[in-house]
Order: structure tokens, then C-alpha cells, then sequence
């Protein structure tokens, strides 16, 4: 039987780490270890860990680290367990209680690298609700991951403070191994409520996706789009829409013709699954024609420059 490791990183987030634990502990298959990596938090992590630990048998470590985000965390985490396999969540995830079981499973033969499991989302989002998921497999995300320690070890473990999740897969998949999907291994990821400020913060990671390309120019095509043609219609239409002082109305014209194609796709993905009222939809459109061409700037920032 595989042993396995689980690792999550916690930030700031003491209300919910205590969920996390309780989740994995209280599985029909228990892990070896629990490990937390705080990653330069300022609030009652350690005590919500010390708390949420002492009520299983399951042994529940905490490391500490200068703060870095959640790939260095979850760097130190990987190098400090014992397990044969090490799984990856976040601490504000809920495993389902067959999680580990269904992932060990599907390790079958040894050019098994890595398993990733279904993330699914809960509860009712609004347009400033952060949610992931991954119902079909090839995201890679970290909030369900299952990989061998061997594995990691060899392609040298987390390189990217963001994209890590990425970067990881990537890295394996080019030494030959596989990585499975397994929907029966399943992580929910309930929605998180953040301000219209997270969603320029969130694109300044766009430097990390250029990294992808540059680090794994045969895998990362075949995961990621290289360019969105949605994004180039929406920066092209703002385009001609300021030149119309330059060019006058047909300027004006062709620029909401091509806004008018590149954005609605842009908004249906925004408001995939969300409650919102006129106010918000119209407010969903002010920030996407705000938010493309910083998320394109930081893009092409992380192309020239890209980040260490």
C-alpha cells in the first residue's frame, strides 16, 4: 500500500484550515501525515492547526515559512514529507471522504506520475466570487494533486511561485511520465467572496503563464492557449475606438465591431454560474474592458521580462 503525504499551504486563513483537516482526517482512507505550511500568516494559524490535529490520530505537522505564496509553500511542504505519495490541497478546499482512496488507486504501474483529481464548486457565486474548478481534467490544479514523491524529487519540485501547479505537471509530463484524471477523487472548493480589487491583483500572475511558455515550449501549447483571440478583439476595438480623434467615425465603427465580437464570451465566462443583477452585469462589462489590457500588459511583461 502507498503511503501518502498530504500538504497544504494555509495564508491568513485560521477560519478554514480547521475544515480542511477535519476533511482529510475523517476520509475512508486516512493519510500518513497532515502537513500545514504557513506561509508568513498573521493570524491564529498555528493554534487553529494545534486545535484542528489534536482531536485525530493522524499525525498533523506545521512548518513555517518566510512569506512567498503558494509554490514555495508547498515546495517546503513536498520536502518534508515521508509518504510515497504526496497530495495537495488548499485550506480552504473540503476533500470528499473518498479522496485519497480513489487517487492511491489509479497509481497502477510505476509511469504513474501523478493523479489529478475533480475540483468542484459550491454554493451560489456572485460576479466577486473567486471559484475554481476542474471537471475534466488537464488543469492540474493544486487544490487536487496527487504525486509521487520519486517524481517530484526528480524533476526538482516546485520552480514557480505561481503557475506552480503548471510548472509541476509540465515538468513531469516531459520526463515521460503519465497523469491521470480520476473524477472519483474529489476536492470541493467553495467559493471565496473578494473585492473588484482581486481581479487586478489576480492579473499581474499573467507574467507566470509567459514563464509556462518559455520553460515548456513542446507541453505548455498543449494545455494553454498561447493567444486569445478574445482578448485580441477586445484590445484592438479599445484601439480604434481611441483613435477615432485621429481617424473619425469609421474608426469608431470597425472598434465596436470588434468589441462588440470579443466581448461577450469574455462575460459569459465571467458570469458562468453566478447570480447578478443589472447593476452587476453592467459593472462585469466596465471591468473587462478594464482588466484585458492589464492582464495583456502583464503578459507581455512576463514574455520580456519574465519573472524569477
Amino acid at each position: 500500500m502507498l503511503s501518502v503525504s498530504v500538504v497544504i499551504p494555509v495564508y491568513n486563513q485560521a477560519d478554514l484550515i480547521g475544515r480542511a483537516i477535519k476533511a482529510v482526517c475523517e476520509g475512508s482512507r486516512p493519510p500518513l501525515e497532515i502537513i500545514v505550511v504557513d506561509d508568513g500568516s498573521t493570524d491564529g494559524v498555528r493554534q487553529a492547526v494545534e486545535a484542528a490535529g489534536s482531536n485525530y490520530s493522524v499525525q498533523v505537522r506545521l512548518l513555517t515559512v518566510p512569506h512567498g505564496g503558494p509554490g514555495r509553500a508547498r515546495d517546503a511542504g513536498w520536502r518534508s514529507a515521508r509518504g510515497d505519495l504526496v497530495a495537495f490541497t488548499d485550506a480552504d478546499a473540503v476533500p470528499e471522504p473518498d479522496w485519497i482512496r480513489s487517487a492511491v488507486e489509479a497509481f497502477s504501474h510505476d509511469q504513474v506520475g501523478a493523479v489529478e483529481g475533480k475540483v468542484v464548486a459550491d454554493g451560489v457565486p456572485t460576479i466577486f466570487t473567486h471559484q475554481v474548478k476542474n471537471l475534466s481534467g488537464g488543469r492540474f490544479m493544486t487544490a487536487n494533486m496527487f504525486y509521487r514523491r520519486s517524481v517530484i524529487d526528480e524533476v526538482g519540485g516546485f520552480k514557480s511561485r505561481y503557475r506552480e501547479d503548471s510548472d509541476l505537471a509540465f515538468s513531469v509530463i516531459e520526463h515521460g511520465y503519465e497523469i491521470l484524471f480520476v473524477p472519483e477523487s474529489v476536492v470541493i472548493h467553495p467559493p471565496r467572496e473578494e473585492g473588484w480589487d482581486f481581479y487586478f491583483e489576480k492579473a499581474n500572475r499573467k507574467r507566470f503563464e509567459a514563464l509556462l511558455f518559455r520553460n515548456h515550449p513542446e507541453v505548455a501549447p498543449r494545455y494553454l492557449p498561447r493567444f486569445q483571440p478574445t482578448e485580441l478583439l477586445v484590445l484592438g476595438g479599445e484601439l480604434f475606438v481611441v483613435l477615432a480623434l485621429v481617424f473619425g467615425v469609421w474608426s469608431v465603427v470597425f472598434g465596436l465591431t470588434m468589441l462588440t465580437l470579443g466581448l461577450p464570451k469574455r462575460i459569459a465566462a465571467w458570469l458562468d454560474g453566478r447570480t447578478y443583477s443589472g447593476r452587476d452585469y453592467l459593472l462585469v462589462w466596465v471591468l473587462t474592458l478594464a482588466l484585458v489590457p492589464v492582464e495583456a500588459y502583464y503578459h507581455w511583461l512576463g514574455v520580456l521580462k519574465p519573472p524569477r
